[in-house]
């Protein structure tokens, strides 16, 4: 093997290993919309459904058992004292033993309840999509959660980024106080001034690394995953059309859902009140072997059996059953009232953020002007500090109002976004 085949190999190999470094090193890059949809498929809650529906299942088979025969089986052993026997006394008297006994196989079914068997059903169904859309509004308050531990992160990291470059500023200024200090033409206290500021920076350094570190965790639990991500810087875009909604159009939130179901609840608890006062009709029948049998008189064990029918109705409720449907009415009108509110509360959160993207669109069109000139100031500042004409005070001053603009003007653009964000999911949006 030669020197140069050894040499492309081991070449080959390095290029290999370093790729596969590389690629292990790097983290998934998530959107919010990935972020939001991971977290609606994996947070606890979203088991609930699952297991609800498995309940619900359950509870439809034994109210089903309805419409099924129903079979008993009992026996019975006694003595008494006295039976009823013939008048006649002697050889030719008969009459039932003092000591009795008797096996039974009774069957009842039932024939006709006045629907409310199938009332019931639709019940137990109602309440189960009910407790299922409850869930799916608590999946979608998680929403919010993500948008704010998102929108600090990008938040945080645009405010490391400015100060990082103060920090570059200030250390290059300083080098240059150093040595002006030490050539006498400036105090001691300048550059003094200058390290001070540097320490209270690498301060909020550590501060802004905790708050997005605490953040990122948070959207990782919601998750349920490790803390092995990036984000993906957002700018969100809104029509002035999706700004003008009628109310027809608010009606994407789950709780709306949620509303309409308990009311058509409320509706079918009604019909099952109203069908308690229809009669019910049920077939029976026994089928048994004792001593005596159906004829008393005998002492002989013997079958028997017996077939019917029998109705039960109860004509009169003292009106309980008005009482119930006015309850039930009652709770409805207290469920329109919380929808009502909710839609109000609605309007108030889409009109503060309809108000914030107005706001954050006119001041990030002032926002470029407002940098620019503060650049100007903070180079004048620099020179004049270089000739000793003014204090570190003076220079970073100045340099902090050119830093608090460059914020400002990030903080707008995320808060923007923000905004936008918030605002579609006020709506009900689920996509951005």
């Amino acid at each position: 093997m030669s020197l140069a085949f050894k040499k492309k190999t081991w070449i080959f190999m390095l290029i290999f290993f370093s790729l596969i470094q590389i690629s292990s090193g790097q983290k998934t890059v998530l959107s919010l919309n990935q972020i939001q949809d991971e977290v609606q498929r994996n947070y606890p809650l979203v088991k609930g459904k699952e297991l609800l529906s498995k309940h619900s299942e359950l509870s439809i088979e034994n109210i089903k058992i309805a419409y099924l025969p129903k079979l008993y089986a009992n026996g019975k052993m006694s003595y008494q004292s006295d039976v009823t026997s013939s008048p006649i006394s002697g050889t030719s008297s008969f009459g039932a033993p003092k000591d009795q006994y008797s096996v039974n196989l009774d069957v009842e079914q039932l024939i006709y309840n006045g629907g409310r068997t199938k009332s019931q059903l639709n019940l137990s169904k109602l309440s189960t999509e009910i407790d299922i859309q409850d869930l799916e509004v608590k999946m979608f308050a998680l929403r919010e959660r993500v948008n704010e531990a998102f929108f600090s992160i990008l938040l945080l990291r645009q405010s490391r980024m400015v100060i990082d470059e103060k920090k570059k500023s200030i250390t290059a200024s300083l080098e240059q106080v150093k040595s002006a200090v030490k050539s006498g033409v400036m105090a001691m206290a300048n550059s003094k001034v200058l390290e001070a500021e540097i320490l209270l920076i690498n301060q909020q350094v550590n501060e802004l690394e905790f708050a997005e570190k605490s953040a990122f965790e948070t959207l990782a639990e919601l998750m349920n995953r490790d803390n092995d991500f990036e984000i993906e810087i957002t700018n969100l875009k809104i029509d002035q059309k999706d700004l003008l909604l009628e109310d027809e159009q608010l009606e994407k939130r789950p709780e709306y859902q949620l509303y309409a179901g308990q009311k058509t609840l409320l509706a079918e608890k009604i019909e099952l009140v109203k069908k308690d006062r229809l009669p019910v009709i049920t077939g029976f029948g026994q089928l048994g072997y004792g001593q005596p049998g159906y004829n008393q008189l005998s002492d002989e064990f013997d079958s028997y059996y017996m077939i019917g029918a029998k109705v039960s109705w109860n004509i009169f409720d003292w009106k309980a059953g008005k009482r119930n449907q006015r309850k039930f009415d009652i709770q409805k009108e207290l469920i329109e009232t919380q929808e009502s509110s909710f839609q109000r509360n609605q309007k108030v959160e889409l009109n503060k953020e309809h108000n914030n993207i107005s706001k954050f669109k006119i001041l990030l069109t002032q926002d470029d002007a407002i940098v620019e000139l503060q650049e100007d100031v903070t180079k004048s500042s620099s020179s004049k500090l270089d000739n000793g004409i003014i204090t570190s005070s003076d220079y970073l001053e100045d340099l902090n109002k050119e830093i608090q603009s460059k914020l400002n003007r990030e903080y707008h653009h995320i808060q923007l976004s923000q905004s936008i964000a918030e605002y579609s999911r006020i709506i009900g949006k689920t996509e951005l």
